[in-house]
């Protein structure tokens, strides 16, 4: 006997929505996407504490304890790309998602170059200024296409452009401590399975 698509037995065999954006989308699991997200928040978290404890001063040669901090801040931009992708099945489109990560990625590149040569080369402040823009704009897309789709908890989805405001803007107050915490949060329930338990409770519902 046929089983209707609306029937609770249906909607419960369904567990997550259908992958946005092709192959790359449905790579990126939502333990994979948390787990980066727990990355990105425990490495945020760290060098929030120490540019709370070690303030940077105004020259431009980079000490040592900053290139670690760069090092480590270009790992959580890569672990947030993998975020962004891994929270794009959950929205109406990935085109936020992609734009975010491209940012956060090409971001990396005058990160590394800058604690390679301890000092920033002369292309980084053009670099960071697209890599800025495209992080921002992905991330507010990717926040407004995640909430019109209702299947993740708003409280996880508004602070997504934050995130950069806290991580670049504020570094130097520690602002790395509040995306920190918020990403280990986010990254918890992604691992959980939480959100993928409210996707099915709204297709058994619908």
């Amino acid at each position: 006997m046929a089983t209707s698509t609306n029937s609770p037995v249906a909607a419960a065999a369904v567990t997550v929505p259908a992958p946005r954006g092709g192959r790359l989308i449905s790579a990126v699991s939502a333990r994979f996407a948390g787990a980066a997200a727990i990355v990105a928040g425990g490495l945020s978290l760290v060098t929030g504490v120490l540019q709370i404890v070690f303030p940077q001063d105004e020259t431009p040669e980079i000490d040592p304890r900053t290139r670690i901090i760069l090092l480590m801040f270009t790992v959580s931009l890569w672990a947030l790309a993998v975020l962004f992708l891994g929270l794009a099945r959950y929205a109406r489109s990935s085109w936020g998602a992609f734009v975010a990560a491209a940012g956060t990625v090409l971001l990396t590149t005058g990160t590394v170059t800058s604690a390679v040569n301890g000092v920033d080369l002369a292309f980084f402040p053009i670099v960071a200024m697209a890599a800025n823009a495209l992080w921002l704009v992905g991330a507010i897309g990717l926040t407004a296409t995640l909430a019109r789709a209702r299947r993740v908890s708003l409280w996880l989805v508004l602070p997504l452009p934050f995130i950069q405001l806290t991580l670049v803007f504020f570094s130097q107050m520690g602002g790395g401590v509040l995306s920190g915490a918020f990403l280990i949060i986010l990254g918890a329930v992604l691992v959980t399975g939480r959100i993928q338990s409210r996707v099915a409770a709204r297709l058994r519902k619908g």
